[in-house]
């Protein structure tokens, strides 16, 4: 399965792991139990030697690899839960950055087609100019 498949199937998979631990952390507590322990204290051995439940899950979810994806989507709502929060912040801050972008973007587009393209023939360094007004060549 890849990341993407583990990403949308994530409560099928945590479901699977919580009913896997639980088996497992149940058959240490059982085995002790048939070896002569009492239920309690084999529950407190187990616990004690199995270690956090909770620390396992988040070492399994790393090792799934998409801990950083869905790090990243939590990152995301917070931010738009924020932003939703405050719209005397949010429009300004949005129109700055969309004046801001364009206006990177044209110029780039302007220096790009006027000093970094060349020009569209074939032997550029041949080119002549004639006259020596700057408007002699329309």
């Amino acid at each position: 399965m890849g990341w993407l498949g583990r990403l949308l199937s994530r409560e099928r998979l945590e479901a699977d792991l919580d009913k896997e631990l639980r088996f497992h952390f149940e058959s240490q507590v059982a085995d002790k139990v048939r070896s002569g322990i009492p239920e309690s204290e084999a529950r407190r051995l187990t616990r004690i030697e199995f270690g956090g439940i909770e620390q396992i899950k988040e070492y399994c979810r790393e090792r799934r690899g998409t801990m950083w994806l869905e790090s990243l989507l939590q990152d995301v709502r917070y931010t738009l839960r924020q932003l939703r929060k405050s719209p005397g912040f949010t429009i300004p801050s949005v129109l700055t950055l969309a004046l801001g972008i364009g206006a990177t973007t044209a110029i780039f587009t302007l220096v790009q087609q006027v000093m970094l393209q060349s020009l569209p023939v074939t032997r550029p360094d041949q080119l002549w100019r004639i006259g020596d007004q700057p408007h002699c060549c329309n």
